[in-house]
């Protein structure tokens, strides 16, 4: 694993750590809710993601937008897979202690019109630093996904560049609390 990726990691999952435990988390989610509810507007199959410990929160955009289809994702193995998700499922634990449906996968993942991914940040060139499993990338990699790819993060994961390898995958827009980059 890249060093720097591995002690960036490191320092925003401190640096959002830090938000969390002064509330702002809750409040930045829900500003972020507010952008992502206009872009949901032409959508029909969007993919969210369940918070995990200090994480942004915007299942809150299910409620806004109940004429819409929600996914959430599921690690099979090595592999990230699209499961249809509506509040009050059943979710279970996986192996990194992250909620997920309890359900099997869709089979058609160029359905979904936007991916909403978690990022411990994301640069000005549209690329995320995630966990450093991959999932995403390997998921966003597939040829028949048409889908925009969507990295919310607080105005602070925002930096100028990241250091990125072949396989890394950009996305398409980052919303933050206070603008949305395309």
């Amino acid at each position: 694993m890249n060093n720097d990726k591995k002690s960036l990691r490191k320092l925003y999952k401190e640096k959002r750590e830090v938000l969390f435990k002064k509330g702002l988390i809750c409040k930045i989610s829900d500003k972020i809710c507010t952008h992502l509810n206009e872009i949901f507007e032409n959508a029909k199959n969007i993919m969210l993601f369940y918070p995990f410990g200090s994480e942004l929160n915007i299942l809150k955009t299910m409620e806004y937008n109940k004429d819409k289809n929600f996914y959430l994702p599921k690690c099979i193995g090595k592999e990230l897979v699209a499961v249809p998700y509506k509040t009050g499922d059943r979710l279970i634990l996986n192996k990194y202690n992250i909620k997920e449906p309890d359900t099997k996968p869709i089979s058609d993942i160029a359905i979904l019109d936007i991916i909403v991914a978690p990022a411990l940040c994301a640069d000005l060139n549209f690329n995320r630093l995630g966990y450093g499993g991959g999932y995403y990338d390997r998921f966003f990699a597939n040829k028949k996904l048409k889908a925009q790819k969507i990295v919310v993060i607080p105005n602070e994961m925002l930096v100028e560049k990241l250091p990125c390898e072949d396989y890394d995958i950009k996305c398409d827009k980052i919303i933050t609390e206070s603008k949305v980059l395309s």
